[in-house]
């Protein structure tokens, strides 16, 4: 699993997450591809999302995008542009009432 992960995220592929425990399941998946100069982030659950948290930070966890907002469907979709991010390993922290996941991927 690790290699798979790892492989994933050096390809730049989208890669995605699933959490949640008991009756109640979500999941998050980024698409940060090396040749596309945009960061997709999509989130999806089993009902309304709610309020959401999604913060971006670079391998040292210094902030680099936060934004906290309400869902007021199953799914939420954020295209974020490549080029205000620096290039490197970065974090995505997803928090919600069903989703509470932290997932890396690679910026190139």
């Amino acid at each position: 699993m690790r290699t798979l992960l790892l492989t994933a995220l050096l390809l730049g592929t989208g890669f995605s997450v699933r959490a949640g425990g008991g009756e109640h399941t979500g999941s998050a998946r980024v698409e940060c591809s090396r040749s596309s100069g945009l960061i997709r982030l999509q989130l999806a659950a089993e009902r309304r999302i709610g309020r959401v948290v999604l913060q971006i930070a670079d391998a040292n966890g210094r902030l680099l995008y936060r934004e906290e907002g309400r869902a007021l469907r199953n799914e939420l979709v954020r295209v974020l542009d490549k080029g205000l991010f620096p290039t490197g390993d970065m974090v995505l922290r997803v928090e919600a009432r069903d989703l509470d996941l932290t997932q890396r991927f690679t910026i190139e």
